[in-house]
């Protein structure tokens, strides 16, 4: 059994890559700014922790040393109103930036 990190768990496609790999038998740790939308916590992770990763403290906590693979999927997405507006261009790419950013340090 591997202990697994998906970042961004909550979202379409994390949630399913977290889910298909808790059922075949992995401790799966999901970390996500939002609940899955469609899917139990219990169904798809043994561990769910509600956090930010663009705060580097949070990365901490949800990547530790006995971890074997994360699946970074994280982005700041803030729905189509504020994605297609183009009005936070710069907000999203800081913001999913620094989530990739705080992931690559935290896994060094």
């Amino acid at each position: 059994m591997k202990k697994i990190v998906v970042l961004g768990g909550g979202g379409f496609i994390g949630g399913h890559l977290a889910k298909r790999l808790k059922n075949e038998g992995h401790f799966v740790r999901i970390c996500d700014i939002k609940d899955h939308e469609y899917f139990q916590h219990d169904d798809i992770c043994t561990e769910f922790i509600k956090g930010d990763l663009t705060n580097p403290v949070v990365v901490a906590q949800v990547i530790d040393e006995d971890i074997d693979e994360v699946y970074q999927l994280a982005a700041d997405m803030g729905g189509a109103g504020y994605i297609f507006t183009g009005e936070n261009d710069a907000n999203v790419m800081h913001n999913s930036a620094a989530i990739n950013l705080n992931v690559a340090k935290e896994a060094v």
